[in-house]
């Protein structure tokens, strides 16, 4: 097993531990959980940088494997997947719409069955750059949702002052805004693959 695929495989190994530290919550105590949170972006955000990493040294040292290929996309499904659902819990705050989270997760299950149609074909369906946008768009709204989860206690802190308010209204509508553009670009790639790769239905 070469390292690209090690970088992917920990991808998914770094699914439940960020579960953990999300949901963390010792009793009694209202702003500990909040550690665990900056603890889950803190995960997030190394699994993410794992992706870019994964393929790029599959294609520095000429790694580039078939299970690489199929499980590196499987990947990063799940792990976005994993923090939408999260998400959804704290909308008011992350502004993740369940709706968004639907979009979402449809789409990645529908290209997931269309890979493994493809796979008993005998090809394997590579990210495109459409796929590749949406990974993109998809990671910095969850970063930057879940960026805003960890600083709550500072926000807490100094609740209700009028530099602090406007500020957390531009943070709630930034998210809102890129939760809006990865629905979007979620859903026009998942067209991207289906038109590509229509005639493997047939």
């Amino acid at each position: 097993m070469n390292l690209a695929t090690k970088l992917t495989l920990a991808r998914i190994v770094a699914i439940p531990f960020f579960m953990v530290a999300f949901f963390y919550q010792p009793p009694g105590a209202s702003l500990a959980g909040d550690w665990g949170k900056a603890i889950a972006t803190l995960i997030f955000i190394l699994a993410a940088i794992t992706d870019y990493y994964d393929g790029y040294l599959a294609r520095r040292y000429k790694q580039v494997t078939t299970f690489g290929r199929f499980m590196d996309p499987i990947a990063d499904k799940l792990l976005v997947s994993t923090a939408l659902v999260a998400m959804v819990e704290y909308r008011e705050i992350t502004h993740t719409a369940a709706w968004v989270a639907i979009i979402i997760i449809a789409r990645e299950f529908a290209v997931t069955g269309l890979r493994l149609i493809c796979a008993e074909r005998g090809q394997v369906i590579e990210a495109s750059g459409a796929g590749k946008l949406k990974t993109t768009t998809q990671l910095t709204a969850i970063i930057t949702a879940l960026c805003f989860l960890s600083i709550r206690i500072f926000l807490l802190t100094y609740a209700h002052q009028a530099w602090l308010d406007q500020l957390m209204q531009f943070y709630a509508a930034t998210i809102q805004v890129l939760m809006i553009i990865a629905a979007v670009t979620t859903v026009y790639s998942g067209y991207d693959y289906f038109k590509a790769n229509w005639h493997f239905l047939d």
